[in-house]
């Protein structure tokens, strides 16, 4: 939410007082620290305030229609995101940027799968209308090159790394040791660095994955999100996926690599959750080497101008800008939700392994957290252990003391062994 001083987007404009602006520009305060903490009910209540100082100000909306989706509240959400959809274009622009993904996500959740569909065919093909004329163009008489099992240090699962959060860490660790049974023929390479805590650099590379330093090494105007995808200009590399650390690999995920492989496509994207409007999710693409140009400027340019503007959407937001308008041209989709681009259903799969109401290609698996007292000062860091039912310690976190309670965030699967007894955290002395 903007803290500028508002003016009301229905009804006929009107100037703001000095407290009101301050008294707005306080809340709106309040909101963008609330939602950077994942706390939508209070950005809720914030958003309220808002909208009590200037009522019908069309971002405020936008941004409360956004906290009650994700607090559950469905129907006054979709109430909001339905007024805005009839509002006019001019209306609408002061809305949120995203408000209509919003509204796509809405759809997904409240079942309305006509809408859903409609709604988010049609943010897909604008922003393609959007982006599609600035590619380079591919010689129709490229082809793939032919995929060699044998030669997995040629076919690359690309992730990038950093931060010491067991949310990313963990199913980094356990998506190399995934590969090696859903993705024969590949190697899972990590880009990384020394935020990341040295018994997971252990563990993966015990676990078989490559590991690119970028410390030293990587370009240093680059965004780590970005990182990954440095294998694209990698010449030993033929084919390449680019996944999100904390996504889990599935066999709905590797049949649908399978196929790919099996097609004429350069390309490869997909699609599997009520969210997926953006051109190109960062963490559901691959590709074959040769066919894109230099990735490494491109994303040392994008990051120096567009870094600080897009947070933690720059990767997406360059893919959508810089990559989308050359791939288009040869991609194989896999998407049952949107049919955005001449999209394919998924391939029929093997049962998937990860037993959660909540899974999809492209999830997040820590949606979850754990927590307990602590006797540290506020603001001290709180070292955790995780120990296998001996007691004999397995790996270790940190996270720091806010009201003499610890919190850290986790992956369903570790969750699921702590309740099943297989594991168990204590809180160092």
């Amino acid at each position: 939410m903007k803290k500028t001083a508002p003016v009301a987007k229905s009804g006929a404009a009107r100037s703001v007082s000095p407290a009101m602006a301050a008294r707005f520009a306080a809340a709106a305060a309040n909101f963008n620290a609330a939602l950077a903490h994942n706390d939508f009910h209070a950005g809720a209540r914030f958003a309220e305030e808002a909208l009590r100082i200037v009522p019908g100000h069309m971002t405020v909306l936008s941004d409360y229609a956004l906290c009650l989706m994700r607090t559950g509240a469905h129907e006054d959400s979709y109430k909001i995101y339905t007024n805005i959809l009839k509002a006019s274009p001019a209306q609408q622009r002061q809305a949120s940027s995203t408000w209509f993904h919003g509204l796509v996500e809405l759809c997904g959740l409240m079942g309305k799968r006509d809408e859903l569909r409609r709604h988010g065919l049609r943010a897909l093909t604008e922003a393609d209308v959007l982006h599609r004329s600035s590619g380079i163009e591919i010689d129709s008489a490229t082809k793939p090159p032919a995929f060699d099992a044998s030669k997995p240090l040629e076919n690359v699962i690309a992730f990038s790394l950093f931060g010491a959060n067991p949310r990313y860490c963990e199913p980094a660790v356990t998506n190399v040791l995934v590969a090696r049974e859903l993705f024969e023929g590949w190697t899972c390479r990590v880009y990384l660095d020394a935020s990341v805590p040295q018994h997971v650099h252990r563990r993966l590379r015990e676990a078989g994955a490559q590991l690119v330093d970028m410390d030293g090494s990587g370009p240093d105007a680059i965004h780590p999100l970005m990182w990954r995808f440095l294998v694209v200009d990698d010449p030993s590399v033929k084919r390449f996926l680019l996944r999100d650390a904390d996504s889990l690999l599935s066999e709905r995920e590797a049949a649908a690599v399978r196929a790919w492989i099996d097609s004429p496509f350069l390309f490869h994207h997909m699609r599997d959750y009520y969210s997926h409007t953006e051109l190109i999710l960062a963490g559901l693409w691959g590709g074959c080497r040769g066919v894109l140009p230099s990735m490494q400027q491109a994303m040392r340019d994008y990051s120096a101008q567009k870094s600080k503007s897009s947070g933690r959407f720059v990767d997406q937001h360059f893919l959508r800008e810089k990559v989308w308008p050359t791939i288009r041209q040869s991609l194989l989709s896999h998407d049952e939700l949107f049919g955005f681009h001449g999209a394919q259903p998924f391939p029929p799969h093997a049962p998937v392994r990860w037993k959660t109401d909540k899974f999809h290609v492209g999830s997040n698996a820590s949606h979850q957290a754990i927590g307990g007292a602590s006797a540290l000062p506020d603001g001290s860091p709180q070292r955790l252990l995780v120990c296998d039912p001996q007691g004999n310690v397995l790996f270790d976190y940190t996270a720091i003391v806010r009201g003499s309670e610890w919190r850290l965030d986790m992956p369903f699967f570790i969750i699921d062994a702590i309740q099943a007894g297989r594991v168990h955290v204590r809180a160092a002395p």
